[in-house]
């Protein structure tokens, strides 16, 4: 794998790699460059860090501080992953936070074996949420798929995400019955639960994003070296669930080397310890490399695998001219309206809760050819076996034409880049209506207050 691996080395050795390492000519092979920027010195580190505020500055918070009422405050226990930079991590300390600034008590409860990404500052703050005073009795909502454990002498409200299509494994279900109260922040999630026999109330309790933040002609985040003209960027977790596969080969099969275009991963490999993951990503690149017959040299890739504080995504969404993610399933897909709020076209996957918010007028979306069963040795085994809650339940098929619709909507997107930005403008205007943080904060008080008035 020749370049590949030098460049994986470089990477691990914090080396900035020069502008395009080259693939091998003789070959015509492609390669994947490993991005990073390099180390901090000490004083720049105290800095940063005197800097760090992510969520829990007066000045950089956007909900402001409400003055509390005669009334008693509203109380509740607050159960989830904070820490990390997952997406219920980050909707757990948003409304966490966010509810904490309208007057409400809020009690955390950090779920065992959390990952810790956040910042010293943001992580005390939660500690201390971790001591509040509360009515053991209060209402307790548990931000996660599922809890490790359903014990609660209260109500017990359950602020969860499918990612499926069509089926909900019965576990799942058999988890869902054992609560008083369900969130979702889709009305797709809503109509999937309430068809596969989920009994309890359900409300849809969309997600959001911080447009004050989140917004156009920002800062690029510097990644340390040279990327080309124009950047089809990507965001997520590496999983086989967010269709890395289908972007690759899509990407690598309509542009060459020739044109000035670069696709940049931003992922990383979770699941593994930063060497492992950043091996197993390489070696994923490899095996789609064998998809690949064309003629001529193939275009530019190129993955930054580092840990993004949050205070740097907006920069990292600056970076691009258009967003990509080809997902098997998402609960939200926060990414697709961070990176359309930060103004870049977006092209998604029209299935599961994205289509709450994405459309033809205002994206540019591949279509299923079709529901797929995945099964451990058979169909979409690799998404069988990524979660226990997968395996025999549907997946979109995109298998068939996946990767040829993609190239088309990325083609479509590079030559009519300006009437992409226009029909962004249509998804930006939505999410300002509908999908802020700020919005859906409120959404969860009111919510909240109705509960305590039963």
């Amino acid at each position: 794998m020749g370049n590949l691996k030098s460049a994986y080395e470089l990477a691990n050795e914090r080396i900035i790699i020069p502008k395009y390492v080259k693939s091998d000519e003789d070959s015509g092979k492609p390669f994947m460059d490993f991005i990073d920027i390099p180390e901090f010195s000490n004083r720049e580190n105290k800095m940063i860090e005197e800097r760090e505020t992510e969520f829990i500055s007066p000045e950089t918070v956007p909900y402001p501080k409400i003055t509390p009422t005669n009334e008693d405050p509203i109380e509740v226990h607050w159960n989830g992953h904070f820490l990390d930079y997952g997406g219920f991590a980050r909707m757990n300390r948003t409304m966490a936070f966010g509810l904490s600034n309208r007057g409400v008590n809020v009690k955390l409860e950090i779920e065992p074996n959390t990952l810790s990404h956040v910042n010293k500052s943001t992580q005390k703050q939660i500690e201390e949420m971790t001591k509040t005073k509360i009515d053991p009795n209060a209402p307790k909502v548990y931000g996660v798929t599922v809890p490790s454990m359903i014990s609660h002498p209260g109500i017990k409200i359950l602020y969860t995400m499918i990612e499926t299509s069509e089926t909900v494994h019965k576990d799942y279900v058999g988890k869902l019955n054992m609560v008083n109260e369900i969130w979702v922040p889709t009305q797709y999630g809503k109509d999937i639960l309430q068809k596969n026999g989920v009994h309890p109330p359900i409300h849809v309790m969309p997600l959001g994003v911080d447009v004050e933040r989140y917004r156009p002609n920002i800062e690029p985040f510097n990644f340390g070296m040279g990327l080309k003209k124009f950047v089809f960027l990507s965001v997520f977790r590496w999983s086989y669930r967010k269709g890395y596969d289908i972007m690759l080969r899509a990407f690598m099969e309509e542009f060459s080397g020739d044109e000035d275009v670069t696709f940049l991963m931003v992922s990383r490999a979770v699941e593994c310890p930063e060497e492992i993951g950043a091996k197993k990503i390489t070696s994923d690149f490899n095996d789609i490399k064998s998809y690949i017959n064309k003629e001529g040299s193939l275009p530019h890739v190129a993955l930054y695998n580092k840990p993004v504080p949050e205070r740097h995504m907006p920069n990292i969404y600056a970076a691009g001219d258009a967003f990509v993610l080809t997902s098997r399933g998402e609960g939200f897909g926060l990414p697709y309206i961070e990176s359309s709020s930060c103004g870049l076209p977006v092209i998604g996957t029209y299935c599961t809760g994205q289509m709450d918010f994405l459309n033809d007028d205002n994206s540019y979306l591949v279509y299923p050819n079709g529901f797929v069963e995945a099964k451990i040795n058979s169909n979409l085994s690799r998404m069988a076996k990524l979660c226990h809650f997968y395996n025999g339940q549907k997946f979109p098929d995109f298998e068939s034409n996946g990767v040829m619709q993609t190239r088309l909507k990325m083609r479509e997107v590079y030559e009519n880049y300006d009437e992409a930005q226009s029909k962004n403008e249509s998804l930006r205007d939505l999410i300002n209506k509908n999908y802020t943080w700020d919005i859906a904060v409120n959404n969860v008080h009111k919510r909240l207050k109705e509960i305590r008035r039963t």
